[in-house]
């Protein structure tokens, strides 16, 4: 059940025009949390969230099956995944190329368990980052996490330009 409603959820989000970066439920002190992060071309502001927002709410008032969330014993969080966007799928790191990522492993690849690189590629699998000079591959199935590196003398160039309401 838990698969099938996150990929409603999904749907939900692609159907409004907007990228789901994630979708997740997870009990947060006792009360379920749906958190869900949008992107567009040009960004996110609190009126893409606050539609967004609606569209799912409306879907979770016909749920019946998921208890809690039919009680309202919930909240829902749409928001931006934020300039230092977290990865989730093997997918991300290939629509990054030649990015700078921080990546967390599960276990250790040459003695580390993160990484901070380029992403020179991204392909069958395997994630291969520019690091220190030297090319390192990093089987997904490794990752544990990552993220997109956000630095301040870099942002002319890699920032589309912000939409205007």
């Amino acid at each position: 059940m838990n698969q099938e409603f996150l990929h409603r959820i999904e749907d939900i989000v692609t159907g409004l025009g907007y990228e789901c970066v994630h979708a997740a439920l997870r009990s947060d002190f006792g009360r379920l949390k749906l958190q869900v992060l949008i992107d567009t071309l040009g960004g996110i502001n609190a009126g893409d969230c606050e539609l967004v927002s609606g569209h799912i709410n409306k879907y979770l008032d016909t749920l019946t099956d998921i208890p809690e969330l039919g009680k309202g014993r919930y909240y829902l969080e749409v928001s931006s995944p934020g300039i230092e966007r977290p990865l989730f799928k093997f997918g991300d790191y290939s629509a990054f190329q030649g990015r700078e990522v921080r990546i967390r492993l599960s276990k250790l690849i040459d003695g580390r368990k993160s990484f901070t690189g380029i992403i020179s590629k991204a392909e069958c699998g395997i994630i291969t980052l520019l690091c220190d000079g030297s090319e390192i591959n990093i089987p997904f199935e490794t990752v544990k996490g990552g993220n997109l590196v956000y630095r301040f003398e870099n942002d002319k160039k890699i920032n589309p330009k912000r939409r205007k309401h």
